[in-house]
């Protein structure tokens, strides 16, 4: 059987696609938080800040729902100042696996999803331990209600801060052959005026910061 040029070279191409495709294909998992848990890597008191139990922060999991593809772990606390009594809340996310079908939500998506909308976006950075961070803050608005978002976004070891610059890192780590784990750190304040501004939630979020020890540093610092 006479086999045409056309043909071995479609095939020789077909070959060529896939080999670069399997080469490609990311095979080394980087996953931090190994098998500890949240509750137990992120301290319930740290400088002026004590969490409070809060039933209404209890989400039970729905296995197969959308917060449990996307997440390994979910951690949300209420904290509460011991000198001016103002209350902030926490919420961290844990992904062991960053792939297109797995990946962090960003508030600017989930917030607008719930019917508040985002009217201010600006970058901040924060200092941690000798580090700068960069964050994002938000101000989200629904009737009756303000709320002040300020967190940061890790991936393996970058620390996107657009929903772009989260593909991108993904991207990059695909060439290095690496699945990055990751994590979202959000703090936020409840208010009826906009006349907030962020600066105790990075206050807030460097005491956090600079209480933890190495092990839950590696999962919210990298």
């Amino acid at each position: 059987m006479q086999i045409d040029r056309r043909s071995l070279l479609a095939g020789a191409a077909f070959a060529t696609a896939f080999g670069l495709a399997e080469y490609l294909r990311p095979k080394q998992v980087m996953q931090m938080a190994g098998d500890r848990e949240l509750a137990d890597l992120v301290p319930e008191a740290f400088g002026s800040w004590a969490s409070e139990h809060d039933p209404t922060l209890i989400v039970p999991p729905t296995e197969g729902g959308l917060t449990d593809r996307l997440y390994d772990q979910l951690l949300m606390r209420r904290y509460r100042n011991e000198s001016s009594r103002e209350e902030i809340f926490l919420l961290i996310a844990y992904g062991g696996s960053q792939t297109d079908d797995l990946q962090i939500h960003r508030p600017e998506s989930c917030y607008p999803a719930v019917g508040m909308r985002i009217l201010d976006r600006e970058l901040k950075t924060i200092e941690i331990a000798d580090r700068e961070i960069p964050c994002v803050s938000l101000l989200a608005h629904a009737p009756g209600r303000y709320e002040r978002i300020l967190y940061w976004s890790r991936i393996g070891d970058r620390f996107p801060t657009s929903a772009s610059a989260q593909r991108d890192d993904k991207l990059q780590f695909a060439f290095r052959g690496i699945i990055p784990d990751g994590a979202l750190i959000r703090a936020s304040s409840v208010s009826n005026s906009p006349d907030q501004d962020s600066d105790r939630l990075s206050s807030f979020l460097s005491d956090l910061g600079n209480s933890l020890d190495g092990e839950a540093a590696r999962v919210l610092l990298a």
